[in-house]
């Protein structure tokens, strides 16, 4: 297996690392991200209590089915690219929006930094403090759907549930 290829497959325990280390902002433009399966369960259960036509989850993340994910599902971003000969570790490991690590691909970081200057929002109240990223959602939600979970699901409630505890 390549170097590249192996520093994809990132563990899912590294990942909750990331996110919460990173308190579950964009490094690259500093908006809230959110966790991609809690929008899931919020739209399951909000449709069998009776709403429909809702747009907060869908596999592709596209504007029309997800906007809110098209933008701001958390992904992870390899702040020096794989490509570069970045390593798959904590250290070169960031958490991104979905949008920003999009733009980014695989830029070398310095240059990335200087054509995209991060600007500091400017909050009334401060940053946030305990934003989870709708972690929360995720496990209150998804263990009433366990036919529904996939592998990868399961293993991030297992996750994050030790987390919580």
């Amino acid at each position: 297996m390549s170097a590249i290829k192996a520093g994809r497959n990132i563990s899912r325990k590294l990942q909750v690392q990331v996110f919460y280390r990173d308190l579950w902002l964009c490094h690259l433009c500093g908006k809230p991200v959110i966790f991609a399966p809690a929008m899931k369960y919020l739209q399951m259960y909000l449709r069998e209590v009776g709403f429909s036509d809702l747009a907060y989850w869908r596999y592709a993340y596209d504007r029309n089915g997800a906007p809110l994910l098209d933008e701001l599902a958390a992904v992870i971003d390899h702040v020096n690219p794989l490509s570069a000969g970045g390593a798959g570790d904590l250290q070169n490991l960031r958490t991104a929006c979905n949008r920003c690590n999009i733009r980014k691909n695989n830029s070398d970081p310095r240059k990335w930094a200087i054509e995209h200057p991060l600007k500091p929002i400017k909050a009334r109240h401060g940053e946030p403090e305990a934003w989870d990223g709708f972690t929360s959602l995720f496990l209150h939600y998804a263990p009433r759907y366990p036919s529904s979970l996939s592998r990868t699901e399961k293993e991030w409630l297992g996750l994050l549930r030790a987390r919580k505890a």
